[in-house]
C-alpha cells in the first residue's frame, strides 16, 4: 500500500488524473474527518501526512488508510475525461464555480444544476483585460472606495464574454461576486472562498462554458490563471497574467524571468490561445518572446502605439508612474489558427465630471471571430471606399495645380495599395519649378491640408502633407518646353533626375501589366506580401529594406507564372520561389550592379536597381525571412485561410543582436534628415565591425519633443567610444538628436 504522500503527488502530477475531482479526508481530534478538495491541500503545511485518512474520486473511495484500500490504478474514478489543454505539472487544476440561487452560494460547476448543452457560437467572442488599481500603494491619493462601483458599472457595460482583471483586491472581488448580473451569467475560474485572487490579484470570469481551469505561480504574488472556454472556432484557452513592474526590486530582470517561464509553459498548451493582462512593458518584447501576435496591432496596424497607461491625461496613472512614460502595457496576445480579432477598443478613457478615472489603466476589449476570409463583396466595398478617398485626393491636388499633369504612382497606380496607404503623386509642371510657390498654391487651394512642408534632399523637389485623412507624397518635375501631358513619354529629353522621377508612372503601369492575364491575382498577392513585409520591417529602402516597387515586381512575376492558383497556394508559391532564389541573378531586364548582394531592376527606362541599398547582411536577413514565411505556409492546407497572424508576428530582437541603442530625433524635418542618413549609419557600423546592425524602420517611442528609433548593433557591437563617434558624425546638424546604448534589460523600449 502506497503512502498518502505518494497518492497525493500521483494525482497532482500524473496527467491522466483530474485533481479537481479528488477529495481528501483529514483527521480531526474528536470529530469526523474533514473533507478537503485536493487542489486546496498544501503539502508540507500545517497538516502532516499521517493525518490524511482517505482519498475519494467522483464519490468513490480509492485509497483508505484504515482498511488498506489502494484502488487508484484499478478504477476510472478521477480520470481525465477529455484531454487536458492546461497541462500538468505547469498548471495546477482549479475548480470553476457558479452561483446557485437555490443555495445562495457559489458552488463547484460539477455540483450545480445541469446546464443546457453548449450551443455553437454564431457571433464573436469578446475578451476584456483591465488592471483595476489595487490601493496597496498611495491609497490616500486614488479614491478606491469611489472607484470600485465605477469599475463594476464599467464591467457590466463592457458586456464581455470573458473578463480578466488584474489587481483585483478582496473588496472588489466581493462586490463582483455579489453583483446580480455576475451571479446570473458568469462562471468564476476558481473557488471564490480560496486565496487565489487575494494572493495574485487575478480574477477570470466567463459567461461561456468553462471546461477547465488552472493556475501557475510565476513568483511571489505573480501568476498566470487560465480557463478553457467554448470559443468561436472550438475550444479556446484564455489566460491572464500580471508581470512585475518597475516598482519591484529588479523589475526588468523579474519580467524577463517571468516571460521565459510563460514561454515554456504556454508552449505546451495545445490549440488556440489568448493571453491577456498587464505586461508592464511598453514595447513588443512580450509577444516577441512568447511567439504571439498582438490583437491591437492586428486590428489597428503595427505602427499604432495607442497607450493603455497615460500619465499625461490620467491623474491616477501620474500617481503610480515612476517615469511619466506613456505606454501600451495592457495587451491581448493571440496564438491561434482560427479566431482572429475583428475589433479592439479601449475602455475607461472618459473620467467622471470631477476628473476621476475608473483606474490608472485603460481596459482593452477585443472581439474574436472565426478566421473566415472576408466575403468578396465586403472586401470590394472596403477597397472601393479607400480607393474613392484616394481618387478624391488626386482630383483635389490636380485642381490645385492647373496646367500640371498629376499622376498617381506606386501601389495606388498598380491597384495594390493597402487600405490607408499614402497617396504617392507626381506633378509634371510646365517651365521651371519653385517649390515654395507650389507650396503656397497648395496651401491656398487646400486649406484643410495638414502638415504641408517641402521635402529636402530629394532628387527633384517634393512636398508632403495629409489630406482627407491620407498621407500625400507629392514629387514635382519641371518639364520646360515639353507639354506636361507628354512628359512621361518624353522623359528621356528632360535629364536624368527628371527621367527617373517620371519613370515612377511607367514603372507602375509596367509592373501591373506584367502580371497579365492574372492581374487580380497580382493585386491580392501584392497586398499580402506588402502587409507581411511591413510587419517584419523589410519594406523601407532608407533602412536597407526593399521598397514597395521591388516587392511588387516579385509579386507580378509570381502572379504571371502561377496566377491560376488560389490565394494560399499562390502566396506559398511566392515565398517558395524567392526563398530559394539565387540572388546573384538579377530580377528584371538588365545586369546586376558589380558586387550587389541583391538586384531587383525597374521595368522601364531608365532601368536601374531599386535595391542598391541592400547590404550583404540585409540580403541574408531578407532570405531568412522569406524562408520563415515559406515554412509557415508549408504547414497550412490549400483550403485554409492565410495564417496572417503567424506571418505578420513582429520579429524578436533577442536572438539577433548582442546590444541595442536608441536614436532620438525631433519629428518632422529632422526626422526626415535622419532617415536619409540611416544607410550611412549602417555603413559606418559595418566598418566598425557590426555589418549586421539594423535600424527598425518605424519609431519605437516618442515624448513631447522627440521620436525614438531602435538600433540593433548586431552580434559584435562597437564599443561605447566608437559608437559615440559614429553618432556624433551622423547626427551632426540635427539639434537635440542623440544616439546612446540602452542599459541591460531596457529592450522593452524597442519597437
Amino acid at each position: 500500500m502506497r503512502t498518502s504522500e505518494e497518492i497525493y503527488h500521483r494525482v497532482r502530477w500524473d496527467g491522466r488524473f483530474d485533481p479537481a475531482r479528488f477529495v481528501m479526508g483529514v483527521a480531526q481530534r474528536g470529530r469526523e474527518a474533514k473533507r478537503v478538495p485536493l487542489p486546496r491541500f498544501t503539502p508540507g503545511g500545517e497538516i502532516p501526512w499521517h493525518r490524511v485518512l482517505f482519498f475519494e474520486a467522483d464519490g468513490e473511495l480509492v485509497w483508505d488508510r484504515s482498511s488498506g484500500t489502494d484502488r487508484i490504478d484499478a478504477t476510472e474514478a478521477g480520470r481525465v475525461r477529455t484531454p487536458r489543454r492546461l497541462p500538468s505539472p505547469y498548471f495546477v487544476s482549479r475548480t470553476p464555480h457558479v452561483y446557485a440561487a437555490d443555495r445562495s452560494a457559489w458552488v463547484p460547476v460539477d455540483t450545480a444544476a445541469p446546464a443546457p448543452a453548449p450551443v455553437p457560437r454564431s457571433g464573436p467572442l469578446t475578451v476584456l483585460t483591465w488592471n483595476t488599481l489595487w490601493d496597496r500603494y498611495d491609497s490616500e491619493l486614488i479614491d478606491t472606495a469611489r472607484r470600485r462601483p465605477l469599475m463594476l458599472d464599467a464591467l457590466r457595460e463592457a458586456d464581455a464574454d470573458v473578463i480578466a482583471l488584474q489587481e483585483a483586491e478582496p473588496t472588489l472581488l466581493g462586490l463582483v461576486l455579489a453583483a446580480p448580473w455576475v451571479r446570473a451569467e458568469y462562471t468564476v475560474w476558481s473557488d471564490p472562498a480560496g486565496r487565489d485572487t487575494a494572493e495574485y490579484g487575478l480574477l477570470l470570469l466567463a459567461r461561456v462554458p468553462v471546461v477547465e481551469a488552472g493556475l501557475h505561480a510565476l513568483g511571489p504574488h505573480k501568476a498566470v490563471a487560465a480557463v478553457v472556454v467554448a470559443g468561436p472556432d472550438g475550444p479556446l484557452t484564455v489566460a491572464a497574467t500580471h508581470l512585475s513592474s518597475d516598482h519591484s526590486t529588479d523589475g526588468a530582470r523579474r519580467r524577463d524571468a517571468e516571460l521565459a517561464d510563460l514561454a515554456t509553459g504556454l508552449a505546451a498548451v495545445e490549440g488556440d490561445l489568448a493571453l491577456l493582462g498587464d505586461f508592464n512593458d511598453g514595447g513588443d518584447t512580450p509577444q516577441d518572446r512568447l511567439g504571439m501576435a498582438d490583437a491591437w496591432s492586428l486590428v489597428h496596424g503595427a505602427d499604432d502605439r495607442t497607450p493603455t497607461f497615460d500619465p499625461s491625461v490620467n491623474p491616477l496613472a501620474a500617481v503610480s508612474s515612476l517615469t511619466g512614460r506613456i505606454s501600451r502595457l495592457d495587451r491581448v496576445l493571440l496564438r491561434t489558427e482560427g479566431p482572429r480579432p475583428a475589433s479592439a477598443v479601449l475602455l475607461g478613457r472618459t473620467p467622471e465630471p470631477d476628473g476621476l478615472y475608473v483606474s490608472d489603466h485603460f481596459g482593452v476589449l477585443v472581439a474574436l471571430t472565426a478566421d473566415v476570409p472576408l466575403e468578396a463583396d465586403e472586401a470590394d466595398e472596403t477597397d472601393a471606399a479607400d480607393e474613392e478617398c484616394a481618387a478624391g485626393v488626386v482630383r483635389r491636388v490636380a485642381a490645385a495645380l492647373p496646367g500640371a499633369a498629376v499622376h498617381p504612382t506606386g501601389s495606388r497606380r498598380m491597384g495594390c495599395a493597402l487600405p490607408g496607404a499614402d497617396v504617392d503623386l507626381l506633378a509634371a509642371l510646365p517651365g521651371t519649378v519653385d517649390p515654395a510657390a507650389v507650396r503656397r498654391r497648395l496651401a491656398g487651394a487646400l486649406p484643410d491640408a495638414v502638415g504641408l512642408r517641402e521635402v529636402t534632399g530629394a532628387r527633384v523637389p517634393g512636398l508632403r502633407f495629409t489630406l482627407d485623412g491620407l498621407g500625400v507624397d507629392l514629387v514635382t518635375v519641371a518639364t520646360g518646353t515639353v507639354p506636361p501631358a507628354e512628359a512621361v513619354a518624353r522623359r528621356g529629353e528632360l535629364g536624368e533626375a527628371a527621367a527617373v522621377a517620371l519613370s515612377a508612372v511607367s514603372d507602375a503601369e509596367a509592373v501591373a501589366g506584367a502580371a497579365d492575364p492574372h492581374r487580380a491575382a497580382f493585386v491580392r498577392l501584392a497586398r499580402e506580401v506588402k502587409g507581411w513585409a511591413r510587419a517584419r520591417g523589410l519594406d523601407s529602402a532608407p533602412f536597407g529594406g526593399l521598397p514597395g516597387l521591388a516587392w511588387a515586381v516579385l509579386a507580378a512575376r509570381t502572379a504571371q507564372e502561377a496566377g491560376r492558383l488560389g490565394p494560399l497556394p499562390l502566396l506559398r508559391h511566392f515565398f517558395a520561389t524567392w526563398a530559394t532564389w539565387d540572388w546573384a541573378v538579377p530580377v528584371g531586364p538588365g545586369e546586376p550592379l558589380p558586387g550587389a548582394p541583391l538586384t531587383v531592376l525597374t521595368p522601364t527606362a531608365p532601368v536601374r536597381s531599386c535595391t542598391a541599398q541592400v547590404s550583404p547582411a540585409g540580403r541574408e536577413l531578407i532570405a531568412g525571412e522569406l524562408l520563415r514565411a515559406w515554412e509557415i505556409l508549408e504547414s497550412a492546407a490549400d483550403g485554409d485561410p492565410v495564417p496572417r497572424a503567424l506571418l505578420r508576428t513582429p520579429p524578436s530582437p533577442y536572438p539577433d543582436h548582442a546590444g541595442w541603442a536608441l536614436v532620438s530625433v525631433r519629428p518632422g524635418a529632422d526626422e526626415g534628415r535622419f532617415r536619409g542618413r540611416v544607410l550611412a549609419l549602417l555603413a559606418a557600423l559595418a566598418r566598425a565591425g557590426a555589418p549586421d546592425a539594423r535600424v527598425w524602420p518605424r519609431p519605437c517611442g516618442s515624448d513631447a519633443t522627440h521620436v525614438q528609433y531602435a538600433l540593433g548593433l548586431g552580434r559584435t557591437p562597437p564599443d561605447a567610444s566608437r559608437l559615440a563617434e559614429i553618432g556624433g558624425e551622423l547626427l551632426r546638424g540635427l539639434p537635440g538628436a542623440t544616439l546612446h546604448r540602452t542599459a541591460p534589460g531596457r529592450e522593452t523600449e524597442l519597437r
